[in-house]
């Protein structure tokens, strides 16, 4: 099983966070996503389909928009190979590529031909008949570029307001977010969930179980030592990052989940893309 990224050009840093190649000649696969922002994936061998916390399982299309996701969810493939392209949708990626509000599309499955049409089999086609993974992303940035930039453009300014302030510390204050945008708190949680999926104050507990996950995966000594005086306590620590991961702190470092642990390995973009990227 095999897990590449790359980070996306400039013009492009505004709409992806980072390109990927899974590929796997398992013949099956059943494991563990952890929280994340919207995808985007076109499945080049192979089937999969995402099972939710409640049970519900949503198959994936060969052409596949999945909503930001605000928990932790269960990956099934099959297929020998199995190969699939993607590429993460910051805020505004989300809402140029589907169009939806992103509160309206997290935890779902939608198909990208329906949300975006026929120009995606040109592009497939394309992408299916490249070799590594920077082909695919030179394929995308030659024919991706002018879609975003012709599409209905979303509040730039208040997502980089926002991601700014959930940068600025792991526990964030609203009052600085209100300042910074000169919104109200209402007109801020009514645009955190249009644009990410949820209010202010559950984007606080997404990133911060996903920050302290990735340290937990990347450190060094005990996993006590990531809990950084901003939970309550040790029970409350396990559960926020076992909602947001599926995993406990210790099946985290333990590498229980061989794709989760193939996905924190974005960490090494570091200084390519927004640390809120790199960090989760």
């Amino acid at each position: 099983m095999k897990l590449d990224y790359l980070p996306p050009p400039p013009e492009l840093a505004d709409y992806v966070a980072a390109f990927y190649l899974f590929e796997s000649d398992a013949g099956s696969l059943d494991d563990l996503e952890r929280a994340d922002l919207g995808q985007f994936r076109l499945i080049l061998s192979g089937q999969a389909s995402v099972i939710f916390p409640d049970g519900r399982e949503e198959p994936y299309f060969d052409k596949t928009l999945i909503g930001p996701r605000n928990c932790a969810t269960r990956v099934v493939a099959s297929g020998t190979p199995m190969r699939l392209f993607g590429y993460g949708l910051n805020p505004a990626g989300w809402a140029v590529m589907s169009g939806m509000h992103a509160d309206v599309g997290a935890d779902r499955v939608h198909s990208a031909a329906e949300l975006i049409g026929s120009p995606l089999d040109a592009y497939m086609a394309d992408i299916a008949a490249s070799t590594t993974l920077a082909q695919m992303v030179a394929v995308t940035v030659e024919r991706s570029v002018g879609f975003f930039a012709s599409r209905k453009q979303p509040a730039l300014w208040f997502i980089r307001a926002t991601e700014r302030w959930l940068e600025s510390s792991l526990v964030p204050d609203i009052t600085d977010l209100e300042v910074a945008t000169g919104l109200s708190r209402r007109q801020i949680e009514r645009l955190g969930k249009q644009y990410f999926g949820g209010p202010p104050k559950f984007l606080i507990r997404k990133y911060r179980a996903l920050r302290a996950a990735n340290a937990i995966a990347h450190g060094k000594g005990d996993w006590q030592d990531y809990m950084d005086g901003t939970f309550y306590d040790q029970s409350h620590f396990i559960r926020e990052i076992k909602e947001f991961t599926g995993m406990t702190p210790s099946a985290i470092r333990g590498a229980s989940s061989p794709l989760s642990a193939l996905t924190f390995a974005r960490a090494k973009l570091e200084g390519d893309v927004s640390p809120l990227i790199s960090a989760t």
